[in-house]
């Protein structure tokens, strides 16, 4: 491959789909997107592993793809993780000093968040995966983003979100991406990789609900102040709006995803009880004629649950109402028609999609809410191994802008549109 530059790779491995991204970062910070594969995922979930050699086959033919790409075998990975074993809360603790007069050292920052898992209980089921300083301390003044170099003569506190899982589904993860070949680098909770490529930093500082809804798992993460305050996963996504359909219409699952994905809407319009659809046959069976009202009654009973859950989850996070920057989807299933209009009518608050931003430094190319935790995971890894990375001078190479037109080509959501012509 031509040029310098370090690279990186990330791994989002999902209930519905296996994408795998690799990256070059050049000396001078600036960022390539060289390499890019996708596999459907078989083997999860709701974000579990129910089966580990399908997942591993999965991620092999994900990572295949990028291998093939890049010319020569994948660097150790950042792997994307999400399920409802994860679970967080946020901690403080602090370091005492005797009249000490050097400055911090990234030493003592690191023994301060070590202490704040310390004593919480765990044990070999359970493991840390996340502890993501909130702000700082130095000799009690508050608001400390980084205390390293300055004096501290008394003492240095952090209030830390920590973020803990179970150890065997970590280590089944862990052992699927080994299994295809691939080294693991770091395990980054999905939600906080999504995060990381659609959020603004005003946003992030106004306070925002980040709604990622995947195919197993709709991920939660809420900012507060600049930086997360809560982060669950909640059991409803794409496949449950999907298998409404199947269940509440006698339909196959190709089917159903076909109505939902081509016709569906979670908006229930007058025109809809007068309108059918017709749905390709399945296996070279006959096709079949559904009402679109009882298609969209499904859907819109499905997205006022989501939306009813993730305000549940605003106020177990201890906020009375959602936070000033609203509600900000991403992920596959965001994309479905009527789903911002449901959250305004419940939520009262500013709703938006969000899609890998340009203005973060994201070309045209992964401007697409399907890529938010792929290109999150790359973000999340190098901007913390690598510094001064990624401002605003990503690209992406020739032969990858041909593999996302074809990738898209699979995966892009037709919408509603052609039901209401």
């Amino acid at each position: 491959m031509p040029g310098n530059g370090k690279l990186y790779a990330a791994i989002d491995v999902g209930t519905t789909k296996v994408a795998t991204l690799v990256a070059k970062v050049s000396p001078s910070g600036a960022m390539e997107v060289v390499a890019i594969g996708y596999a459907s995922s078989m083997g999860m979930r709701k974000g579990l592993v129910v089966g580990a050699e399908e997942l591993t086959d999965s991620i092999r033919e994900s990572v295949r793809d990028a291998a093939q790409m890049l010319g020569k075998r994948l660097p150790p990975a950042f792997v994307g993780i999400t399920g409802a074993h994860l679970t967080c809360t946020n901690a403080a603790s602090s370091l005492d000093f005797q009249d000490r007069t050097d400055a911090v050292t990234e030493a003592d920052v690191d023994r301060v968040l070590e202490s704040a898992v310390a004593g919480g209980g765990l044990d070999d089921r359970r493991r840390v995966v996340h502890v993501i300083p909130r702000a700082y301390l130095v000799d009690g003044t508050p608001g400390v983003r980084n205390p390293v170099g300055l004096s501290a003569r008394r003492s240095l506190s952090v209030d830390s979100h920590v973020v803990v899982g179970e150890s065997a589904q970590l280590d089944n993860v862990a052992r699927a991406v080994r299994g295809a070949g691939v080294k693991v680098r770091g395990m980054i909770l999905e939600h906080l990789a999504s995060a990381e490529a659609v959020l603004t930093g005003d946003e992030r500082q106004g306070g925002v609900v980040l709604v990622d809804i995947g195919g197993g798992t709709s991920d939660i993460a809420i900012y507060h102040e600049g930086a997360v305050w809560y982060t669950s996963a909640l059991p409803i996504a794409g496949h449950q709006f999907t298998n409404d359909i199947a269940i509440g219409m006698g339909l196959a699952p190709a089917m159903a995803e076909e109505a939902k994905v081509k016709y569906g809407s979670a908006l229930v319009e007058n025109g809809d009880r007068w309108r059918k659809v017709e749905l390709q046959g399945v296996d070279g069976g006959p096709p079949r004629t559904v009402p679109l009202d009882r298609v969209n009654r499904l859907l819109h009973d499905r997205a006022v649950e989501l939306v009813r859950m993730v305000l549940a989850k605003v106020n177990e996070a201890g906020f009375k109402r959602v936070p000033m920057g609203g509600i900000v989807f991403t992920g596959g299933c965001s994309n479905l028609h009527g789903l911002v209009e449901v959250a305004l009518d419940y939520g009262r608050c500013p709703v938006r999609l969000g899609a890998p931003s340009a203005t973060l430094g994201v070309p045209l190319e992964l401007e697409d809410s399907k890529f938010a935790t792929g290109v999150g995971l790359l973000l999340w890894g190098i901007r913390r191994r690598h510094a001064g990375a990624v401002a605003q001078d990503i690209t992406v190479s020739p032969s990858v802008q041909q593999r996302l037109r074809s990738w898209m080509a699979r995966l892009m959501f037709r919408g509603p549109a052609e039901a209401r012509a």
